[in-house]
């Protein structure tokens, strides 16, 4: 059986989050999502900073650090959020365009401040996005299934990286798994969320108020 490479798998999942954004209507950006301090709409703007960030590690651009918290990133600032995904998927491109080539996975890379191989950053990378495709889709009130070769990454970089990106404040403390957790919700319990979480429900419009 042929696996796919690091590559390849980081396009995937970059991949996977995009074709969960593009069900996603702008009426659902002030909903909650797993992690605790994002929306819908900070989760979305969050990804745009990972694809601005995955470019400039793969292209070896110094990254801007006010940009981390602008929300939202200056490429989106001046559109309303109902043109956000198009813009999202130029990005996304060029992040993934940039990784595809395996010598930019050689050497080292900075992520949030602390040196380390680049190879592992994109794994980080892998995870972080094929998490958020759950997050985006979850949050939603979609099914995602996560290819298992996905998984089966997230979990490698999450068993061996975690403790670290805890300390770089990029994960929440790791939640017990069910006994028999799938591979995928051993990765979402390792990167500090509830596998079993769903949204609350919508707020009822009372349409008399609107006749």
């Amino acid at each position: 059986m042929s696996y796919p490479s690091s590559p390849e798998r980081l396009g995937q999942s970059i991949n996977l989050f995009m074709h969960v954004l593009t069900g996603v209507s702008v009426d659902q950006y002030g909903d909650a999502t797993p992690c605790a301090a994002f929306t819908v709409r900070d989760l979305v703007n969050h990804v745009a900073k990972m694809f601005l960030m995955t470019e400039a590690i793969g292209t070896g651009t110094e990254w801007d650090p006010s940009v981390a918290t602008a929300d939202p990133m200056p490429f989106l600032a001046e559109t309303p959020e109902s043109g956000w995904p198009p813009l999202l998927a130029e990005r996304a491109q060029a992040a993934a365009k940039t990784w595809a080539d395996p010598q930019v996975w050689e050497g080292e890379a900075s992520l949030s401040g602390s040196l380390m191989a680049t190879a592992t950053v994109g794994g980080i990378l892998i995870a972080e996005f094929t998490v958020h495709a759950w997050d985006l889709a979850v949050a939603t009130g979609r099914f995602l299934r996560i290819p298992d070769h996905l998984a089966a990454s997230s979990l490698e970089i999450y068993r061996r990286e975690a403790p670290r990106m805890r300390g770089l404040g990029l994960l929440a403390d790791e939640v017990m798994p069910d006994a028999d957790a799938s591979l995928f919700d051993q990765v979402l319990a390792l990167s500090g969320r509830d596998p079993r979480w769903g949204p609350p429900p919508r707020a009822a419009r009372d349409l008399s108020t609107e006749a």
